[in-house]
């Protein structure tokens, strides 16, 4: 019985103290096919893995203070350089190079006034990085960077 109480006591503070992942994205890095993982955690700190490694801190300077990640999408370049997009819940958005070491504001031009992302993705097409939202009202748009956001087309969705 006295076993089991300390073993309950050790569990319980294990869960206690170890943090939740709160948003968690994979990737291949395209120069050489390995696998990264990038995990968001409830103290919205950003951690990535390659396997045979330890998972990694990742920097956040560059971001605001008191900032909370409401996003997060991660992608690989065709250089094997990595991205890391957020969206913060401010609805910002931001992206984060690992050799820069500094996170950096993207535009939202284009963006209808009082938007709110409902969902967001990340990726890299033959011309250069894309993202996507869904706003709240369910309208689509996507950006590349040196562009403004653009309404995506409904034409064939159910309304």
């Amino acid at each position: 019985m006295k076993r089991l109480l300390l073993m309950m006591i050790i569990l319980f503070n294990l869960n206690v103290s170890a943090q939740k992942i709160k948003h968690f994205d994979s990737f291949i890095k395209l120069s050489d096919m390995s696998t990264r993982y990038v995990a968001v955690l409830e103290d919205n700190t950003i951690w990535w893995y390659s396997p045979d490694q330890n998972w990694k801190k990742s920097n956040i300077d560059g971001l605001p203070d008191g900032f909370n990640i409401k996003h997060f999408s991660a992608y690989s370049k065709p250089d094997g350089t990595s991205r890391y997009v957020t969206v913060l819940s401010d609805n910002s958005i931001w992206w984060y190079a690992p050799e820069t070491l500094k996170w950096t504001k993207s535009s939202v031009e284009g963006l209808p006034s009082g938007y709110s992302v409902k969902f967001f993705k990340a990726f890299i097409k033959e011309e250069g990085t894309r993202y996507v939202v869904v706003l709240e009202d369910n309208s689509i748009f996507w950006y590349a960077p040196d562009q403004i956001w653009k309404k995506s087309t409904m034409d064939g969705l159910p309304n």
